[in-house]
């Protein structure tokens, strides 16, 4: 999961990360939310994107069998924070947003590198008609589809 920072602070540290403990964290917080409509896909996104457009069924041990609806109102992305992965998961998911639908860019300010502030341009730039809204609240650059 190399980040491409700039000056390798995350990048030097990322082995230390636990992915199975981050896991359980990222479940024990969706479980309070969940009504059988909440599931995961762990996969690299763009694989997930793939597997999402093929099938409405998403199964984890957790959370068992969700059935989508192959259309997105939230899309949150943080993922990878090299500016082709950011690329790479704007260009996988956006397509699925519903008119009205909010794009979350997360760690668009990043103080280790531009990747998610220059694909979320980008992505404003190409987009621009149809986006009705952007603003940054925090960290995270936030798009109200048309």
């Amino acid at each position: 999961m190399v980040q491409n920072d700039t000056g390798g602070l995350v990048d030097n540290c990322i082995h230390h990360y636990d992915y199975d403990e981050a896991l359980r964290v990222f479940e024990m917080n969706l479980l309070p939310y969940s009504d059988n409509d909440i599931n995961y896909l762990r996969l690299p996104s763009v694989a997930a994107e793939q597997q999402y457009r093929q099938t409405a069924a998403v199964h984890s041990p957790s959370f068992g069998t969700t059935n989508y609806a192959g259309s997105i109102a939230l899309l949150h992305i943080d993922g990878n924070h090299a500016y082709e992965a950011a690329q790479a998961d704007i260009t996988a998911w956006a397509k699925h947003v519903l008119a009205g639908g909010w794009i979350i860019i997360d760690d668009y300010v990043w103080p280790y590198g531009d990747g998610p502030q220059r694909a979320g341009d980008e992505f404003l730039a190409q987009q621009q008609t149809r986006i009705s809204s952007a603003f940054v609240m925090g960290t995270a650059l936030f798009l109200q589809l048309r």
